[in-house]
């Protein structure tokens, strides 16, 4: 295990973008399935930038876009272009584990760049960041401002598209009247890794999962029982990713259910609860990340503290994720 001289040393940031850059747009998972990206591309021009789609963009192989070559390609190809300055992914979906052995990782240690997605592509982020220490951002994808209306989750990502930190303060910017709960108390320090749960589990055992020793581990999920979150969770435990960290941040649990406690079964967040009391570890819950209309933009990898107080939990960046 690298030493944290040397991690610290070898911690690769893509830059800010500035007005006329380009943003190269890749489908590593699931395909367009006839999906109309116009006012996506429109919308990042009009803030500025110019917008490339990778050549592989409009294939389709059963659930895939395309074969894992191709999509593979088109992420090497982007990594190794240096007029694309940031890389955002179409859509989750599946696919992204099936293209890990593919990446070019030594090429990509020598053209560090924001890649940012969420769901299926936090396999990108996590073998990206044990292969090559390299900050990613769990943030929209192309499918998630694929309209003309204003919101969060977009000026999330317009503003971290051009900035290096999250805030002034380096605490998470809240959408307005949003409130942080705690499900074990205390401080903790570390990176921050993490993502979706599912794919974080599907990750054990391969050489790609998440070590996490240090770190704080952010999870976020969609479409699963209670009980299928308490054996993902057990998994974690069980591989030993819950025993390595200091701290947790759980996110959107999008249709995630039952949300309040019933009869002969438990609650997402007594599942969650169970853990944080089991790993001794600070919690915080319900930040607005992950999948679902607000969908704030999260580095992953930067150093970072969660403050899990009862009377003001708060999640705060303390590095630049970006270069300027």
């Amino acid at each position: 295990m690298l030493s944290v001289e040397a991690e610290e040393q070898t911690v690769l940031k893509g830059s800010a973008l500035k007005p006329g850059d380009c943003i190269g747009i890749v489908a590593p998972a699931s395909g367009m399935d006839g999906m109309d990206i116009s006012l996506a591309v429109q919308k990042l021009q009009s803030w500025g930038y110019k917008v490339k789609l990778a050549p592989n963009l409009y294939s389709q192989s059963g659930y895939l876009a395309g074969s894992d070559t191709k999509r593979a390609a088109d992420l090497n190809t982007f990594f190794a272009d240096d007029e694309v300055k940031a890389i955002l992914c179409l859509r989750g979906g599946y696919g992204s584990e099936r293209i890990l052995d593919l990446l070019d990782y030594e090429m990509v240690k020598q053209h560090p760049k924001m890649l940012i997605g969420y769901s299926d592509i936090t396999a990108l982020h996590a073998a990206l960041w044990e292969k090559c220490r390299l900050i990613g951002v769990h943030g929209a994808m192309v499918i998630d401002i694929n309209d003309s209306s204003p919101n969060y989750t977009d000026e999330q990502l317009r503003k971290g598209l051009s900035s290096t930190i999250v805030s002034d303060s380096g605490a998470f910017a809240l959408p307005e009247n949003h409130q942080l709960e705690v499900l074990h108390e205390g401080t903790a320090e570390g990176r921050l890794i993490g993502g979706n749960l599912s794919v974080i589990a599907a990750l054990c055992g391969t050489p790609y999962a998440l070590d996490g020793t240090g770190c704080i581990l952010f999870l976020e999920e969609v479409g699963e029982d209670s009980y299928a979150i308490d054996r993902m969770m057990w998994q974690l435990w069980q591989s030993g990713l819950l025993k390595n960290i200091n701290g947790m941040v759980i996110g959107n649990l999008r249709r995630c259910e039952p949300l309040t406690p019933q009869l002969y079964d438990y609650s997402v967040k007594q599942v969650f609860a169970h853990y944080a009391k089991l790993a001794e570890i600070p919690v915080i819950y319900n930040l607005p990340v992950g999948h679902g209309p607000v969908n704030g933009f999260l580095p992953l990898g930067v150093k970072a503290k969660i403050v899990a107080d009862y009377n003001n939990p708060q999640l705060i960046i303390t590095e630049n994720y970006a270069e300027k």
